[in-house]
C-alpha cells in the first residue's frame, strides 16, 4: 500500500471517529484500534499484492457495524421471545393485510423454503400465526393471529426506536447516501453469486 493511500485511509478513519463519536469495538466487546487493524491488513499487501487494503478495511467496518446493529435489535426481540426472521414474517403479513403462501413469505423474508417451514412451525406453536385455506383451496395460506398482531404493535415501535437511535448519528442526506452505496454493493454481491 502506498504511503498516500495509507495516509488517506488514516485521515478517513480519524474523521469517521470524530463524526461518529463511537469507539471501535471488537467482537469480544473490548475497544480496539482500527489503525492497528489497518496496520495488520497492510502487512498482507506484500504477501498478496492483489489485496486492496482499503477495500478490506471498508468491508471490515461494514461487517462489524452491521453485526453490532443486528445484535442490538436482536436483543430487544429476544426479550419478546421472537427472532429477526420471525419478525420479518409477521411484519410481511401485517403489511400485506392478507394471508400469504409460505413461498411468498420465504421470498419477502429472504430465506429458503425449508427455513421458512421451521419459522412458520415456531410462529404457529407460539400462536402468532395460523395455517388456513388459500383462495384457490389447493394451497395453505399463513394468517396473522390477533396475538401476532398485538405482539407486532407493541414491539415495532421499540424496535424502530433502537434502529432510529443508531441511524440518527447520520444526517438525512448521509442516510440517503448510505442507502445508495449499500444498493450499489448489493449489485456487486449479486454479480458475484
Amino acid at each position: 500500500m502506498t504511503k498516500l493511500v495509507r495516509r488517506r485511509t488514516i485521515i478517513f478513519i480519524e474523521d469517521f471517529r470524530k463524526v461518529s463519536k463511537m469507539p471501535n469495538i471488537d467482537s469480544s466487546g473490548s475497544k480496539c484500534s482500527t489503525l492497528n487493524e489497518l496496520d495488520r491488513l497492510s502487512e498482507l499487501a506484500p504477501l498478496f499484492p492483489q489485496i486492496n487494503v482499503e477495500c478490506m478495511l471498508t468491508s471490515l467496518l461494514l461487517v462489524r457495524t452491521s453485526h453490532d446493529l443486528y445484535n442490538q435489535s436482536a436483543s430487544l426481540l429476544t426479550e419478546r421471545g421472537i427472532s429477526q426472521g420471525k419478525m420479518r414474517i409477521l411484519t410481511s403479513l401485517l403489511l400485506r393485510k392478507k394471508p400469504l403462501l409460505p413461498s411468498e413469505l420465504a421470498k419477502s423474508a429472504g430465506v429458503t423454503r425449508s427455513t421458512m417451514t421451521g419459522l412458520i412451525n415456531g410462529l404457529e406453536k407460539d400462536g402468532l400465526i395460523r395455517r388456513g385455506a388459500h383462495e384457490d383451496r389447493r394451497m395453505t395460506a399463513i394468517h396473522l393471529t390477533e396475538e401476532g398482531e398485538t405482539l407486532l404493535m407493541t414491539t415495532l415501535p421499540e424496535y424502530a426506536r433502537v434502529v432510529t437511535s443508531v441511524m440518527s448519528q447520520l444526517t438525512e442526506e448521509e442516510r440517503g447516501m448510505l442507502q445508495q452505496l449499500l444498493y450499489k454493493l448489493r449489485t456487486g454481491i449479486e454479480l458475484n453469486e
